[in-house]
């Protein structure tokens, strides 16, 4: 067993098919067998629903192949342990320790490692080729993976079988390094098998050579290199490699290369292909990428091909170009370039054997020794390819099926891959380097926009050039259309420009070409049109979703069919159209957002649209509410809030929940008023408040989501949900020091709540008046304000509007200087409450007791009443509350002499001051250096 009771799964592909489980065989039926070793040459990384519906299915697809690959992942984990295969984001990964599946471990153990000796990587190339004991993925009927897959590795055993040959020719030249009798003539019968069974790869001949030129048998060295030229003849029509032909120079010239290969590997004179399209004349950032590319160019490189994967117009293919050209004298052996035209309006993506031709012909292959089979054509090409030091350039890939067969295998050569898609379905068995494109920053926006028009005239309207950046949103394509307008008109201002770049849906009209592959709708529909079905409506349906992003559950409610629309995302994911920010949540750039309300607006009906938006609303509204119930459990909802009913909650914490949806809560309710849900709208106000109040950023927001509901309770005639917003609008205005305005929204709510006569209404108004009056410095009209908000709240005859009437008063009075009459009230209301249904209220009262004991001259009583509140705060994420009651226990720890701890909670105070964006920043620092510095010379004094 692993794992405590997991159970040890080994899987074999290197040979006849095999699994176990704790060491038994297991018997897997045929379709099992092809899924599992899907799954596997994975190498513990994802595998999407679409690739694994090819392996197992190919061309013979079932009616419904998701739901079918989903019965026989069941099936497997009965075989297996439920375990062994886990469900991700579209797809699904094999649970199992890379060293217990044996491609994985091969593929580990020949992997370089810089700075290993010779012997050390001898033993692991000899390990790892042990591990092969018949052709990959025999006894498993998949036809994908044997076209794609075991031709690779297949090739990655030649390389490793070439490359411990290479050292033993080399040990044999250096017997001091050799523990055992070595020499040369001992590997010849194994490369003469090799040349045989491997005519047209040309390492081996050169191998070959070197150990019958070591032997004393030079004609025969010679002997092999003339059969190799006449198989290549023949063959193929093209004469041996320059690594071959440079060991018959040294043969003939008295001497031998070490191991008989080349480290650079030169190029065939006259047959060197130089097929790059012209560098991009403007360029522009890049830096991390160029930067991950360069890797590549590492001795130890691994693996040598890279995905550059990004949007349309995001500069993928630029980027190649810029940074191909800059390496192209590090591969002599040539460059070569295909357009696979995967997201091309006027073209079909280009199959691979129609690039294998090109490429085959670009390699000096005549056209009679081409093959007819495009498996031959593909072999032919790897054969030709390995052991040169080629730069390969495949632009404008669609999917991994159409990129897999033209990727060279290990050795010198370098690949690099560009595609709005993310391959993910290539990335597992083909071990790539990953290089994702985003926007350009500002910065590098205006680097490209200058040059494009000059730098004089971005120099001469700065601000201008900013907008036109801005508007573009840092899409390359879409700065480059701009900048083609400016130069089009020299006389007009760049102004112009900018102004044409407006927002409101005139920016993709503005950034049109005549060109299609220059014109930014354009781009965009060629990954729309390339969409499933299931991918369309819910790009379409994106488009009407009003937040700044969105959460993989929040899809679900949107799509309306929960079971498609995780696929449906994933598909939209893995072509760029939009990008998974963070861990679950998704957003698209601002100009594929615009392409996808224009979609929505002319493809799905509008009962469709606002079928989306209801659902959405009210999935939102069921979440919020049970996410405020779980924060604040005291809480009961208005009478004018509506239940939608049960919702399907997230995994998350209330507090971590609102903190990532706030903005999108608050864009939905301003979508929601105008779809005509006023309920809805003014219940997702009263749910989010007591959440979203304590967020500074979303302060502003949050006072028009609040006048917001306070119009629509105005225009249903619903006077308590007015009363409600009136409350909170007024404790708003306060907080935000506008006292005028607070005051004149504190007495309308007091005189709404006298004209309802509610008393739980008349409570929370007074109470509220009162805070405010404190603010503001006005301690006896707090007072009286206090002591009627204690009249209604008994009223009431609810303890917890009591002792919310009881602290507000204690806290007035405290500011009023009645220290005595204050402190009673206080502990009064801390009696009235437990902290199982009201632990936020009691951190209030807490913080009120902290300032009583503090002037009353308890320094110490108070820090620990304060220590109390703050608990409290820190557990439901109110920062403001905590921060003001930080502060006030890190002077009082000042005064007691505790200064290791002042210093702390001062650098605690000033980390959330700085995270919220609160004032008296300056007075925190200096109290921090001071406690920090009386910290110090305490510690000296007391070591």
């Amino acid at each position: 067993m692993d794992d405590g009771d997991r159970p040890a799964v080994t899987v074999a592909l290197l040979g006849p098919f095999a699994v176990g489980v704790d060491d038994e065989p297991v018997r897997l039926p045929d379709r099992l067998r092809s899924l599992l070793a899907g799954l596997a040459v994975g190498r513990g990384e994802p595998v999407t629903v679409e690739r694994l519906v090819d392996v197992v299915w190919g061309e013979d697809l079932p009616a419904a192949p998701q739901r079918s690959l989903q019965v026989l992942v069941r099936r497997l984990r009965s075989a297996l342990g439920d375990a062994a295969v886990e469900t991700v984001p579209g797809g699904y990964r094999l649970a199992v320790p890379p060293e217990r599946v044996d491609a994985a471990a091969f593929a580990d153990l020949v992997r370089a490692r810089p700075g290993d000796a010779p012997a050390a990587e001898r033993r692991r190339l000899v390990a790892a080729l042990r591990l092969w004991r018949g052709p990959a993925f025999d006894g498993v009927t998949s036809a994908t993976l044997h076209a794609a897959e075991a031709p690779r590795l297949d090739e990655q055993r030649l390389t490793a079988l070439a490359r411990r040959l290479e050292l033993d020719l080399a040990a044999a030249d250096r017997p001091e390094d050799s523990t055992t009798d070595n020499t040369a003539d001992q590997y010849l019968p194994e490369l003469q098998d090799l040349t045989s069974r491997y005519p047209l790869q040309e390492r081996f001949w050169a191998q070959l050579m070197t150990a019958l030129v070591r032997g004393g048998r030079r004609a025969d060295a010679l002997d092999a290199y003339a059969r190799l030229e006449r198989t290549l003849a023949d063959e193929l029509g093209i004469g041996p490699g320059e690594a071959v032909r440079r060991v018959r120079r040294e043969i003939t010239q008295g001497g031998i290369t070490q191991g008989g290969m080349t480290q650079d590997g030169t190029a065939q004179p006259g047959l060197v292909p130089r097929q790059l399209p012209l560098a991009p004349r403007a360029f522009s950032g890049r830096a991390e990428a160029l930067a991950g590319l360069d890797r590549l160019l590492a001795d130890d490189a691994a693996p040598r091909v890279a995905l550059l994967d990004g949007a349309g117009g995001v500069g993928k293919t630029a980027t190649a170009l810029h940074w191909a050209h800059r390496v192209a004298d590090r591969f002599p052996d040539g460059q070569l370039y295909a357009n696979l035209r995967g997201f091309d309006p006027a073209s079909a993506p280009v199959p691979a054997a129609t690039v294998v031709r090109g490429f085959l012909d670009a390699l000096g292959v005549a056209k009679g020794r081409v093959p007819a089979s495009e498996e031959a054509q593909l072999a032919l090409y790897r054969g030709i390819v390995a052991g040169r030091r080629l730069l390969v350039v495949l632009d404008n890939a669609r999917d991994a099926d159409q990129v897999g067969p033209l990727l060279p295998g290990p050795g010198a050569s370098v690949t690099v891959v560009t595609s709005r898609a993310t391959l993910s379905g290539l990335a597992p068995a083909q071990d790539l380097r990953r290089v994702a494109l985003g926007t350009l920053t500002p910065a590098e926006g205006l680097d490209l926009l200058a040059l494009r028009v000059g730098v004089e005239r971005t120099a001469a309207e700065p601000e201008a050039a900013r907008r036109i950046v801005a508007r573009c949103a840092g899409l390359p394509l879409a700065i480059v259309i701009a900048a083609a307008r400016v130069l089009a008109r020299p006389a007009f201002p760049l102004s112009a420009v900018a102004d044409e770049l407006a927002d409101g849906g005139a920016r993709l009209d503005a950034l049109g070409d005549d060109d299609a592959m220059a014109d930014v709708r354009s781009v965009f529909a060629t990954s729309y049109r390339a969409l499933s079905p299931d991918g369309v409506r819910l790009f379409r349906l994106l488009g009407t979703h009003p937040g700044p992003d969105v959460s993989r559950e929040a899809t679900r409610a949107l799509a309306g069919e929960p079971d498609t629309a995780d696929a449906a995302l994933a598909e939209l994911t893995r072509v760029n159209l939009v990008t998974e920010h963070a861990p679950g949540r998704y957003a698209m750039h601002d100009l594929v957002a615009e392409y996808a309300r224009e979609r929505a607006r002319l493809d799905e009906p509008p009962d469709q649209r606002e079928a989306a938006l209801r659902r959405l609303t009210r999935w939102y509204l069921g979440v919020a509410l049970e996410m405020d119930r779980r924060r604040w459990p005291a809480r009961v909802p208005q009478a004018f809030v509506t239940d939608p009913g049960p919702a399907r909650v997230p995994d998350q914490e209330p507090a971590a929940w609102f903190r990532a949806e706030g903005a999108v809560l608050l864009a939905v309710v301003d979508a929601a008023r105008a779809q005509g849900l006023d309920a809805e709208a003014v219940s997702l106000v009263w749910a989010l408040y007591s959440t979203l109040s304590y967020h500074a950023d979303l302060r502003d927001a949050l006072w028009v989501g609040l006048v917001t509901a306070r119009d629509v309770a105005l225009r249903t005639g619903d006077r308590p949900a007015e009363l409600w917003c009136l409350r909170y609008l007024a404790a708003m205005a306060a907080v935000a020091g506008r006292t005028a305005q607070g005051e004149d929204l504190r007495r309308r709510t007091v005189d709404l709540a006298t004209e309802l006569d509610d008393p739980r209404a008349l409570q929370m108004a007074h109470q509220g008046y009162a805070g405010d009056l404190v603010r503001w410095g006005r301690h006896a009209d707090a007072v009286r304000q206090a002591e009627r908000a204690l009249v209604h709240g008994r009223r009431t005859g609810e303890a917890y509007y009591e002792a919310h009437a009881l602290n507000i008063l204690a806290w007035a009075l405290a500011h009023d200087g009645d220290l005595t009459r204050a402190l009673p009230l206080a502990e009064q209301a801390l009696a009235l409450l437990n902290d199982a249904d009201n632990p936020t209220t009691r951190a209030v009262v807490w913080d009120t007791l902290g300032l009583l004991h503090a002037r009353l001259g308890d320094p110490e009583r108070a820090i620990a009443c304060y220590q109390e509140a703050a608990v409290r705060f820190r557990k439901f994420d109110m920062r403001q509350d905590l921060v003001a009651a930080e502060r006030r226990r890190a002077a009082l720890l000042g005064d007691v002499g505790r200064w290791a701890q002042a210093r702390d909670t001062w650098q605690e105070c000033l980390d959330q001051h700085l995270e919220l964006g609160l004032g008296g920043v300056a007075g925190i620092r200096e109290a921090l250096a001071h406690a920090a510095d009386r910290a110090a010379a305490q510690t000296t004094s007391n070591p």
